[in-house]
């Protein structure tokens, strides 16, 4: 599904479209859409989804104190202010400056439908002015970026670093309000026309990474921009399971992840929560033989704590990453347990896997095999979510 900007009628209205798995435009009516950046990081908007003149119009409730869905995220990913009125925008080559292009579709995951709210997790943004030229932006790619700088931020003195220390806990506290204020600032102190996150990068002195370079911005062709519209299961599918590795690629990064790495290995006393090896690097092994497996990287300061983390054989963490085993929370025995996932199974019943060695391992989760301190066993919380972005 997607957030889409219809240019007719002056300023133009947004409006939501297109499906998502049995999910259509007439089931999300009289929701307040929420954005997700990461798992559980949960911005409510006030941008309610009304049937109005017939079509799935996006409104505020609040039009005078609250602002649209794309100003909300152009402020968390840093971008200069968007121009609603698309054909007030200047034509050509694109250029991403203030008021000089506008949102023109926004596809996203969804990530919950309840009774009064549609949770979504934006993909990407596609970026246009008056004649159509486009470009895409990376939600997550972008957004990588953003905490790279808010981490020099911490580090430094400068007013632009104060700034962006402003940003975080803003997001860290899901308050849009604030979010754009503080992006506001981050525009202001601006002197050059161009895009405030390259501006930042420099006055950080952040390394000139590959990454920095289109500070998540890339150019795509007319077509690519229509076909971001189109969505079937499969696609979704492959979706999820990338969003869940990029999650993963930002709690690995820096010091850390290292500590995690370490602090994790050493509350499971290096043993295989699945098989109950235990593995540690020895003077004859050189290495150790388990890992620190992330379940998902959650918002900033839970990002590497142990309880998002289970210490995991080589094999056994190719097979968790890969779907293959399957651990959950009961709830109602309160025992974690371990199983082959339906699509593993799939897979062996037409002779694509072999998996008469994991298959032994499933069952209830001996509670010998987790760490002492019960606040560090495996977050429920956590495993629902990477459940069910891997198997829904």
């Amino acid at each position: 599904m997607r957030i889409a900007l219809r240019t007719s009628g002056g300023r133009g209205e947004y409006e939501v479209a297109g499906s998502h798995e049995s999910i259509r435009v007439h089931d999300v009516f009289n929701r307040q859409v929420v954005l997700e950046l990461l798992p559980g990081v949960r911005f409510p908007t006030n941008n309610f989804i009304r049937h109005t003149q017939g079509k799935p119009r996006i409104r505020l409730l609040d039009p005078y104190s609250d602002s649209h869905a794309y100003l909300i995220l152009a402020a968390i990913l840093l971008l200069p202010k968007p121009k609603r009125e698309i054909g007030a925008t200047p034509g050509g080559k694109i250029q991403i400056y203030k008021d000089n292009f506008s949102v023109m579709s926004i596809p996203f995951d969804v990530v919950e439908l309840t009774d009064t709210e549609i949770v979504v997790s934006p993909t990407q943004m596609v970026l246009s002015n008056s004649t159509f030229d486009s470009v895409r932006l990376d939600v997550i790619e972008r957004l990588r970026i953003v905490m790279s700088c808010w981490d020099a931020a911490s580090k430094q003195s400068s007013s632009i670093a104060g700034a962006l220390v402003q940003h975080k806990n803003a997001f860290n506290s899901y308050n849009a309000k604030e979010v754009i204020a503080a992006a506001e600032s981050i525009r202001l102190s601006n002197i050059e026309p161009d895009d405030p996150l390259r501006h930042i990068t420099k006055s950080l002195n952040l390394p000139n990474l590959d990454e920095l370079m289109w500070l998540g911005i890339h150019a795509t062709e007319t077509e690519e921009v229509m076909a971001l519209g189109e969505e079937n299961l499969e696609e979704l599918k492959e979706a999820a399971r990338n969003r869940i590795k990029v999650w993963q690629q930002v709690a690995l990064r820096g010091a850390a992840g290292a500590k995690f790495s370490t602090e994790v290995r050493q509350a499971y006393n290096h043993t295989c929560l699945f098989t109950g090896m235990r593995l540690p690097k020895t003077p004859m092994t050189g290495s150790s033989g388990v890992d620190a497996a992330h379940i998902l990287p959650w918002a900033e300061y839970d990002l590497n704590s142990i309880s998002n983390g289970i210490c995991l054989s080589k094999l056994c963490h190719w097979a968790f990453d890969a779907g293959i085993l399957q651990l959950t929370f009961n709830k109602h025995s309160s025992n974690y347990e371990l199983e082959l996932s339906s699509a593993a199974l799939a897979a062996e019943s037409v002779g694509l896997l072999k998996l008469d060695g994991l298959k032994e391992l499933q069952g209830v989760v001996s509670t010998s095999l987790l760490p002492k301190d019960r606040a560090n066993w495996p977050n429920p919380s956590f495993l629902k979510v990477y459940n069910e972005a891997l198997n829904f």
